[in-house]
Protein backbone atom coordinates (compact mmCIF):
# COMPACT_ATOMS: atom_id res chain seq x y z
CA UNK A 1 0.00 0.00 0.00
CA UNK A 2 1.11 3.55 -0.74
CA UNK A 3 0.28 6.16 1.88
CA UNK A 4 0.65 9.89 1.32
CA UNK A 5 0.81 12.60 3.96
CA UNK A 6 0.12 16.32 3.54
CA UNK A 7 0.79 18.24 6.74
CA UNK A 8 -0.82 21.50 5.59
CA UNK A 9 -3.31 20.77 2.77
CA UNK A 10 -5.30 23.53 1.12
CA UNK A 11 -8.64 24.09 -0.51
CA UNK A 12 -7.52 25.89 -3.66
CA UNK A 13 -9.97 28.41 -5.10
CA UNK A 14 -9.18 29.25 -8.73
CA UNK A 15 -10.48 32.43 -10.36
CA UNK A 16 -9.97 32.75 -14.12
CA UNK A 17 -10.38 36.12 -15.84
CA UNK A 18 -10.88 36.93 -19.51
CA UNK A 19 -8.78 40.05 -19.09
CA UNK A 20 -5.85 41.03 -16.93
CA UNK A 21 -7.07 42.10 -13.45
CA UNK A 22 -6.56 45.76 -12.58
CA UNK A 23 -5.55 46.83 -9.10
CA UNK A 24 -7.74 49.26 -7.17
CA UNK A 25 -11.01 48.27 -8.82
CA UNK A 26 -13.54 45.44 -8.88
CA UNK A 27 -12.58 42.60 -11.23
CA UNK A 28 -15.14 39.94 -12.10
CA UNK A 29 -13.96 36.46 -12.95
CA UNK A 30 -15.23 34.41 -15.88
CA UNK A 31 -14.78 31.04 -14.16
CA UNK A 32 -14.29 29.78 -10.61
CA UNK A 33 -13.59 26.30 -9.28
CA UNK A 34 -12.10 24.48 -6.30
CA UNK A 35 -9.49 21.74 -6.11
CA UNK A 36 -8.05 19.72 -3.23
CA UNK A 37 -4.51 21.02 -2.89
CA UNK A 38 -1.32 19.70 -1.35
CA UNK A 39 1.74 17.85 -2.63
CA UNK A 40 0.86 14.57 -0.93
CA UNK A 41 -2.67 14.80 -2.32
CA UNK A 42 -1.19 15.40 -5.79
CA UNK A 43 0.70 12.12 -5.46
CA UNK A 44 -2.52 10.33 -4.48
CA UNK A 45 -4.43 11.86 -7.40
CA UNK A 46 -1.86 10.71 -9.96
CA UNK A 47 -1.82 7.26 -8.36
CA UNK A 48 -5.60 7.23 -8.69
CA UNK A 49 -5.27 8.10 -12.38
CA UNK A 50 -2.95 5.11 -12.72
CA UNK A 51 -5.46 2.84 -10.96
CA UNK A 52 -3.36 2.49 -7.81
CA UNK A 53 -5.05 2.87 -4.39
CA UNK A 54 -3.53 5.06 -1.70
CA UNK A 55 -4.38 6.22 1.79
CA UNK A 56 -4.24 9.98 2.34
CA UNK A 57 -2.92 11.08 5.74
CA UNK A 58 -2.61 14.63 7.04
CA UNK A 59 -4.64 17.26 8.86
CA UNK A 60 -8.08 18.61 7.95
CA UNK A 61 -10.47 20.73 9.98
CA UNK A 62 -13.03 23.47 10.26
CA UNK A 63 -15.74 24.49 7.82
CA UNK A 64 -13.65 23.53 4.77
CA UNK A 65 -13.03 19.93 5.91
CA UNK A 66 -16.20 18.34 4.55
CA UNK A 67 -15.97 20.14 1.21
CA UNK A 68 -12.36 19.02 0.87
CA UNK A 69 -13.37 15.41 1.48
CA UNK A 70 -16.19 15.76 -1.05
CA UNK A 71 -13.69 16.85 -3.70
CA UNK A 72 -11.65 13.71 -3.05
CA UNK A 73 -14.74 11.54 -3.47
CA UNK A 74 -14.40 11.78 -7.26
CA UNK A 75 -11.21 9.70 -7.00
CA UNK A 76 -12.19 6.08 -6.45
CA UNK A 77 -8.72 4.95 -5.40
CA UNK A 78 -8.06 7.56 -2.69
CA UNK A 79 -8.88 6.44 0.86
CA UNK A 80 -9.04 9.50 3.16
CA UNK A 81 -7.36 8.76 6.47
CA UNK A 82 -6.97 12.28 7.82
CA UNK A 83 -6.55 13.52 11.37
CA UNK A 84 -9.25 16.09 12.14
CA UNK A 85 -8.34 19.33 13.90
CA UNK A 86 -10.20 22.25 15.42
CA UNK A 87 -8.50 24.76 13.12
CA UNK A 88 -9.75 25.47 9.61
CA UNK A 89 -8.02 23.94 6.61
CA UNK A 90 -6.58 26.88 4.70
CA UNK A 91 -8.19 28.28 1.56
CA UNK A 92 -5.74 29.51 -1.09
CA UNK A 93 -6.77 31.85 -3.90
CA UNK A 94 -5.26 31.35 -7.37
CA UNK A 95 -5.67 34.09 -9.98
CA UNK A 96 -5.29 33.25 -13.68
CA UNK A 97 -5.71 35.52 -16.73
CA UNK A 98 -4.23 36.00 -20.25
CA UNK A 99 -1.07 38.10 -20.13
CA UNK A 100 -1.12 38.06 -16.33
CA UNK A 101 1.49 36.35 -14.21
CA UNK A 102 -0.12 33.53 -12.24
CA UNK A 103 -0.77 34.93 -8.78
CA UNK A 104 -1.30 32.76 -5.72
CA UNK A 105 -2.41 34.03 -2.32
CA UNK A 106 -1.72 31.22 0.11
CA UNK A 107 -2.90 31.13 3.72
CA UNK A 108 -0.64 30.05 6.57
CA UNK A 109 -2.94 27.27 7.74
CA UNK A 110 -4.19 26.21 11.19
CA UNK A 111 -2.09 25.58 14.27
CA UNK A 112 -1.56 21.86 14.85
CA UNK A 113 -1.67 20.95 18.53
CA UNK A 114 0.38 18.29 20.30
CA UNK A 115 -2.80 16.20 20.55
CA UNK A 116 -3.38 16.50 16.79
CA UNK A 117 0.16 15.31 16.07
CA UNK A 118 -0.16 12.41 18.49
CA UNK A 119 -3.34 11.33 16.72
CA UNK A 120 -1.53 11.38 13.37
CA UNK A 121 1.32 9.33 14.80
CA UNK A 122 -1.18 6.78 16.08
CA UNK A 123 -2.64 6.49 12.59
CA UNK A 124 0.80 5.82 11.11
CA UNK A 125 1.08 2.76 13.33
CA UNK A 126 -1.19 1.07 10.78
CA UNK A 127 1.63 1.27 8.20
CA UNK A 128 3.18 -2.17 7.76
CA UNK A 129 6.48 -3.55 6.51
CA UNK A 130 6.81 -2.91 2.79
CA UNK A 131 4.28 -0.07 2.71
CA UNK A 132 5.35 3.27 1.25
CA UNK A 133 4.84 6.50 3.19
CA UNK A 134 5.19 9.66 1.10
CA UNK A 135 5.58 12.87 3.12
CA UNK A 136 5.28 15.66 0.56
CA UNK A 137 4.99 19.41 1.01
CA UNK A 138 6.03 21.79 3.73
CA UNK A 139 5.96 20.59 7.32
CA UNK A 140 5.26 23.27 9.91
CA UNK A 141 8.55 24.23 11.60
CA UNK A 142 7.21 23.52 15.08
CA UNK A 143 6.33 19.97 14.01
CA UNK A 144 9.77 19.02 12.66
CA UNK A 145 10.97 17.12 15.75
CA UNK A 146 7.76 15.14 16.18
CA UNK A 147 7.66 14.43 12.43
CA UNK A 148 11.20 13.01 12.58
CA UNK A 149 10.08 10.80 15.46
CA UNK A 150 7.07 9.64 13.42
CA UNK A 151 9.20 8.83 10.39
CA UNK A 152 11.72 6.90 12.44
CA UNK A 153 8.88 4.83 13.87
CA UNK A 154 7.72 3.98 10.35
CA UNK A 155 11.24 3.04 9.23
CA UNK A 156 11.71 0.91 12.36
CA UNK A 157 8.65 -1.11 11.30
CA UNK A 158 10.21 -1.56 7.81
CA UNK A 159 8.00 1.02 6.12
CA UNK A 160 9.56 2.72 3.11
CA UNK A 161 9.73 6.47 3.62
CA UNK A 162 9.66 8.85 0.63
CA UNK A 163 10.43 12.50 1.38
CA UNK A 164 9.81 15.76 -0.47
CA UNK A 165 9.61 18.12 2.47
CA UNK A 166 11.66 20.41 4.72
CA UNK A 167 15.42 20.12 4.37
CA UNK A 168 15.77 19.98 8.16
CA UNK A 169 13.77 16.75 8.24
CA UNK A 170 15.58 15.17 5.30
CA UNK A 171 19.01 16.07 6.66
CA UNK A 172 18.18 14.52 10.03
CA UNK A 173 16.51 11.34 8.77
CA UNK A 174 19.14 10.52 6.12
CA UNK A 175 21.12 8.27 8.45
CA UNK A 176 17.97 6.20 9.05
CA UNK A 177 18.10 5.06 5.40
CA UNK A 178 14.86 6.36 3.85
CA UNK A 179 13.67 4.85 0.59
CA UNK A 180 13.62 7.96 -1.60
CA UNK A 181 14.31 11.69 -1.67
CA UNK A 182 12.84 13.96 -4.33
CA UNK A 183 14.61 17.28 -3.98
CA UNK A 184 15.77 20.43 -5.77
CA UNK A 185 19.41 21.45 -6.24
CA UNK A 186 18.95 24.04 -3.49
CA UNK A 187 17.72 21.39 -1.06
CA UNK A 188 20.59 19.09 -2.04
CA UNK A 189 22.99 21.92 -1.21
CA UNK A 190 21.36 22.45 2.18
CA UNK A 191 21.57 18.75 2.99
CA UNK A 192 25.28 18.65 2.07
CA UNK A 193 26.18 22.14 3.30
CA UNK A 194 27.49 23.33 -0.04
CA UNK A 195 26.32 25.04 -3.20
CA UNK A 196 24.68 22.88 -5.89
CA UNK A 197 23.97 24.74 -9.12
CA UNK A 198 25.07 22.88 -12.25
CA UNK A 199 23.89 19.51 -13.51
CA UNK A 200 27.35 18.08 -12.79
CA UNK A 201 27.15 19.30 -9.20
CA UNK A 202 23.63 17.91 -8.90
CA UNK A 203 24.75 14.49 -10.14
CA UNK A 204 27.57 14.42 -7.60
CA UNK A 205 25.19 15.58 -4.85
CA UNK A 206 22.67 12.87 -5.73
CA UNK A 207 25.40 10.24 -5.54
CA UNK A 208 26.58 11.51 -2.16
CA UNK A 209 23.09 11.65 -0.66
CA UNK A 210 22.47 8.12 -1.95
CA UNK A 211 25.66 6.89 -0.32
CA UNK A 212 24.68 8.59 2.94
CA UNK A 213 21.43 6.65 3.14
CA UNK A 214 18.67 7.49 0.63
CA UNK A 215 18.18 4.39 -1.54
CA UNK A 216 16.88 6.51 -4.43
CA UNK A 217 17.80 10.18 -4.72
CA UNK A 218 16.08 12.22 -7.43
CA UNK A 219 17.02 15.84 -8.06
CA UNK A 220 14.65 17.80 -10.27
CA UNK A 221 16.57 20.62 -11.94
CA UNK A 222 14.81 23.98 -11.85
CA UNK A 223 16.03 25.46 -15.12
CA UNK A 224 16.90 22.71 -17.57
CA UNK A 225 13.82 20.54 -17.08
CA UNK A 226 16.00 17.52 -16.36
CA UNK A 227 15.86 15.00 -13.55
CA UNK A 228 18.85 13.16 -12.10
CA UNK A 229 18.66 9.94 -10.08
CA UNK A 230 21.33 8.15 -8.07
CA UNK A 231 20.75 4.56 -6.94
CA UNK A 232 22.70 1.31 -6.54
CA UNK A 233 22.80 0.86 -10.33
CA UNK A 234 24.51 4.23 -10.90
CA UNK A 235 23.52 7.79 -11.77
CA UNK A 236 20.97 8.51 -14.49
CA UNK A 237 19.45 11.52 -16.20
CA UNK A 238 16.30 12.18 -18.19
CA UNK A 239 14.53 15.20 -19.59
CA UNK A 240 11.11 16.17 -18.24
CA UNK A 241 10.50 19.32 -20.28
CA UNK A 242 11.34 18.72 -23.93
CA UNK A 243 8.34 19.56 -26.07
CA UNK A 244 8.10 23.32 -26.13
CA UNK A 245 6.67 25.51 -23.43
CA UNK A 246 5.17 23.66 -20.49
CA UNK A 247 1.50 24.23 -19.78
CA UNK A 248 1.66 23.61 -16.04
CA UNK A 249 4.69 22.75 -13.91
CA UNK A 250 2.72 22.52 -10.64
CA UNK A 251 2.70 18.91 -9.52
CA UNK A 252 5.43 17.77 -11.93
CA UNK A 253 7.62 16.40 -9.16
CA UNK A 254 4.63 14.88 -7.33
CA UNK A 255 3.64 13.11 -10.54
CA UNK A 256 7.17 11.76 -10.91
CA UNK A 257 7.07 10.31 -7.41
CA UNK A 258 3.68 8.69 -8.04
CA UNK A 259 4.80 7.15 -11.32
CA UNK A 260 8.06 5.88 -9.87
CA UNK A 261 6.32 4.15 -6.97
CA UNK A 262 3.60 2.65 -9.15
CA UNK A 263 6.19 1.11 -11.48
CA UNK A 264 8.58 0.07 -8.71
CA UNK A 265 5.86 -1.82 -6.83
CA UNK A 266 5.39 -3.88 -9.98
CA UNK A 267 8.91 -4.25 -11.35
CA UNK A 268 11.42 -3.47 -8.57
CA UNK A 269 13.45 -1.97 -11.44
CA UNK A 270 14.83 1.41 -10.38
CA UNK A 271 15.80 2.52 -13.87
CA UNK A 272 12.53 1.68 -15.58
CA UNK A 273 10.66 3.21 -12.64
CA UNK A 274 12.66 6.41 -13.11
CA UNK A 275 11.68 6.41 -16.77
CA UNK A 276 8.00 5.86 -15.99
CA UNK A 277 8.11 8.49 -13.26
CA UNK A 278 9.67 10.97 -15.66
CA UNK A 279 6.93 10.30 -18.21
CA UNK A 280 4.35 11.06 -15.48
CA UNK A 281 6.14 14.32 -14.71
CA UNK A 282 6.13 15.26 -18.39
CA UNK A 283 2.46 14.33 -18.71
CA UNK A 284 1.58 16.80 -15.96
CA UNK A 285 3.87 19.52 -17.34
CA UNK A 286 2.10 19.43 -20.69
CA UNK A 287 -1.45 19.18 -19.33
CA UNK A 288 -3.78 21.61 -17.59
CA UNK A 289 -4.40 19.01 -14.90
CA UNK A 290 -2.37 16.35 -13.16
CA UNK A 291 -1.19 13.48 -15.35
CA UNK A 292 -3.76 11.07 -16.75
CA UNK A 293 -2.98 7.52 -17.90
CA UNK A 294 -3.56 8.38 -21.54
CA UNK A 295 -1.15 11.32 -21.43
CA UNK A 296 1.44 9.31 -19.51
CA UNK A 297 1.39 6.51 -22.07
CA UNK A 298 1.89 9.03 -24.87
CA UNK A 299 4.99 10.40 -23.10
CA UNK A 300 6.56 7.08 -22.11
CA UNK A 301 7.95 6.06 -25.49
CA UNK A 302 9.70 9.41 -25.98
CA UNK A 303 11.24 9.42 -22.49
CA UNK A 304 14.88 8.36 -22.58
CA UNK A 305 17.19 7.56 -19.70
CA UNK A 306 20.92 8.21 -19.99
CA UNK A 307 23.49 6.76 -17.62
CA UNK A 308 26.03 9.30 -16.40
CA UNK A 309 29.69 8.61 -15.67
CA UNK A 310 30.42 8.37 -11.97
Amino acid sequence: MICTCTMNPSLDYYMEFDEKPVGGQTNRSALEYYTAGGKGINVSIVLNNLGVPSRAFGFLGGFSKDFYISLLAQYEEIRPYFTYTEGHTRVNVKLRAPGYTDTDMNAAGPHITDADMKNLMLKTETIYAGDYFVLAGNTQSYLVDSTVKMLRGIIKEKGRVVLDTNTAIMKTILKDKPFMYKITPHQAGEILDRSVNTEEEAAEAAREIHKKGASMTIILMDDSGRAIMACDEGTFECRILNQGKAVNTVGTGDSMVAGFLMDYMRSKDSIDSFRFGASCGSATAYSKTLATREKIDSMYESTEIVKLKD
